[in-house]
Formats: structure tokens, C-alpha cells, sequence
């Protein structure tokens, strides 16, 4: 049968995606750590702009509003379950750790990431609201709210909707490498495809460099100064894009002469 790409040019409910992640505000989450907060049957934003408005009377009779500043809100309305998907956050944990930092004077503040049709909203927010509601002969819901807890690290990013090019190498390493004692050896790769922005992992053998030490070990071009035979051996590249897609290139074995 043939694998046709839907394209759906209406938002429905099942495309606006709500997602969380543990951490603090300082260090945003990768990729891997971002879950889907439950069974949602609601999801949505509200930028709440605050206001003042002039009572000039020089504005040719408009009374003129200025925005101040914006109470963003994003609300979420999910299903109750006994027992949490494992791709999901879950309500479980999600009210425990609600709990938990109320009773240590802390605030219960989470990552939230919102993807809403070509737009995605992300930001380190507080929890505001958590309620639940059900009688005897429904299905058990749950409401919360999260607002703004850190506001600099609220974003709204447009994204592509379209088909994404898979992630490949346009510049890949050699298969072999020579080079003499004392001097510098360059690796680079090129990277096309997938989603802005890469990330990039250098291994000496199965080892991965340690960018502490080798700081280039972080970036598409790899260079070891003064090599010696201690060197000598085979080196690879791992690239990895925003949404976690990871290629490897050709591993490339290095001969030092004296």
C-alpha cells in the first residue's frame, strides 16, 4: 500500500502536543528528557496582556492602549489512570512532586514545551492550578494551569511543518589519515537535514574526547595539536539534531610516522 504524507491544513485537538520535563530554569532540557504529561482532552494558551490606556485627548478621539507587559498562561485538562503510560510524565508523579515542593517551601516550578500548529511555546513555568473532578459513573479528569516562573526563558518558536530532509553527512571523514609526529591533524564534517541546532560527539576509538580538554570535540571540526604515536589510532564523529536524530560517520584510521 502506498505510504501517502497527510497533510492536514485544519489544527485539530490531537495535533496541539503538551509536554514537560524536570529540571531548573538555568539548564534547558534535551531532548530525550521531554514527555508527554498525560491522556490530555484539552489543552490551551492564553497571553493575557496587561494594559494602560492614555486619556490624551490629542489622539483624534481613539483612546489609545498600550501593553505592558503579558500574564501567559497554558492550560492542560487530561484523563485520570491507574497506573501512567511509560512514555508519559503521568499525573502520578506529576502531583507528588506538586506536593513535595509545597511542603518544602519551594516553588513548583517545570519545563513546559506546547506545540501548537506551526508555532511551539516553551519556557520554565510554575504549576498555578491542579484540580480533579469526577463522579461515580465517569472517568476520573484532572485540570492544571502553568504560569510563567522564569520569563527568561520563554520562547515561541516558529516551526516547519513540512517534510523534514533526513539528517546526513554532505562532508564525511576519510577512511584512512597519515600524518608526522609534532604536528596538527583537522577532521571536519558537514551536516544536512533534520532540525537546527546539531550537536556533536568526537570518539578516539570507543573513548569519547573529552571537550573539557579538547573543546573542538564539541563542534564539527575536530583538532588535535602536536600528535604524537600515542595518537595514532581510529576516530569518528556522532551528530545529533534537536529532535534527537543521531548519525555516525565513517570512521577514520590515523597513522602517525616519526
Amino acid at each position: 500500500m502506498p505510504n501517502c504524507q497527510n497533510s492536514n491544513e485544519r489544527l485539530f485537538g490531537g495535533a496541539v502536543v503538551l509536554e514537560v520535563a524536570d529540571g531548573c530554569a538555568d539548564v534547558k532540557p534535551l531532548e530525550s528528557e521531554w514527555l508527554a504529561l498525560a491522556a490530555g482532552t484539552s489543552k490551551g494558551f492564553d497571553f493575557n496582556p496587561n494594559s494602560v490606556t492614555s486619556d490624551a485627548d490629542d489622539g483624534g478621539g481613539y483612546v489609545e492602549t498600550i501593553i505592558t507587559n503579558s500574564d501567559f498562561t497554558i492550560s492542560f485538562e487530561g484523563e485520570v489512570r491507574k497506573k501512567d503510560k511509560l512514555d508519559q510524565y503521568g499525573i502520578g508523579k506529576f502531583i507528588t512532586y506538586f506536593a513535595g515542593q509545597l511542603k518544602a517551601k519551594g516553588q513548583p516550578g517545570i519545563w513546559v514545551r506546547m506545540d501548537y500548529g506551526p508555532v511551539e511555546f516553551i519556557g520554565y513555568m510554575n504549576v498555578t492550578a491542579l484540580s480533579s473532578d469526577g463522579g461515580t459513573n465517569d472517568i476520573v479528569t484532572f485540570s492544571t494551569e502553568f504560569k510563567v516562573g522564569d520569563a527568561s526563558t520563554i520562547e515561541v518558536n516558529e516551526t516547519d511543518a513540512q517534510i523534514v530532509t533526513p539528517l546526513a553527512f554532505s562532508r564525511d571523514l576519510p577512511a584512512t589519515k597519515t600524518a608526522t609526529e609534532d604536528n596538527d591533524v583537522v577532521w571536519d564534517v558537514e551536516v544536512t537535514g533534520g532540525r537546527l541546532p546539531y550537536s556533536y560527539k568526537w570518539f578516539y576509538g570507543s573513548v569519547l574526547i573529552d571537550t573539557s580538554v579538547n573543546p573542538t570535540a564539541a563542534t564539527a571540526t575536530l583538532v588535535n595539536r602536536a600528535v604524537t604515536s600515542a595518537s595514532a589510532g581510529s576516530y569518528h564523529c556522532e551528530v545529533t539534531d534537536k529532535t534527537g536524530a543521531k548519525i555516525t560517520s565513517v570512521t577514520s584510521v590515523l597513522t602517525v610516522s616519526a
